[in-house]
């Protein structure tokens, strides 16, 4: 078939091609990877903070001092798995948003904004609590330890959520979103 035929159905009538839909732009795809990367370091995070078994025993000793070791083992390996699982399913949420995002889904753009939003907002109130109150107080009045570590990771979330925000918001990106608003593909169009 040549460029100058055209496509023809059984009964000989021009079969329309479905239009191509827009392509996400660059900005969106750095968007994606820094959202599963934001996502990624808070699994790091978490990894790091459940290596210190010892402390994570002596916290749940603290909050219920009646455990056996026995309990407190079992409380530990379930909260160590309960962490993990939750980790892959926010994990798996971000992904499906992500998708939807580079579909021209602008619903999930501004579902990973208000994420993105929380997580900023945590990472704010995690340092001003820890410079205001100290370490020692926290742990003194929740049982909790928050430690240096902890305050890098917040903060290191937060920045890479606010640069997937921004890459999210860049004008290509709202262009693409404009594009796609109206963007359906349709299966090609037979009249019977």
């Amino acid at each position: 078939m040549t460029d100058l035929e055209q496509r023809v159905d059984a009964f000989g009538r021009p079969v329309v091609p479905p239009p191509e839909p827009p392509q996400p732009p660059q900005a969106l795809q750095t968007a994606r990877w820094l959202w599963v990367g934001a996502v990624l370091v808070g699994v790091v995070q978490a990894f790091v903070q459940l290596l210190d078994r010892q402390r994570l025993i002596g916290e749940l000793r603290q909050l219920q001092p009646e455990m056996t070791q026995t309990d407190l083992d079992a409380a530990a390996n379930s909260g160590i798995m309960f962490t993990f699982m939750f980790k892959a399913l926010t994990l798996m949420v971000y992904l499906l948003l992500c998708k939807r995002m580079l579909e021209g889904r602008n619903w999930g753009r501004i579902t990973l904004t208000v994420f993105g939003g929380f997580g900023v907002f945590n990472a704010v109130i995690t340092v001003l609590t820890v410079s205001l109150v100290g370490p020692a107080l926290i742990k003194q009045l929740t049982g909790m330890t928050v430690s240096g570590v902890d305050v890098v990771f917040a903060v290191l979330v937060a920045a890479v959520e606010v640069a997937a925000i921004v890459f999210m918001y860049r004008p290509e990106a709202n262009r693409f979103f404009r594009e796609s608003r109206g963007f359906r593909p349709q299966p090609p169009r037979h009249v019977w």
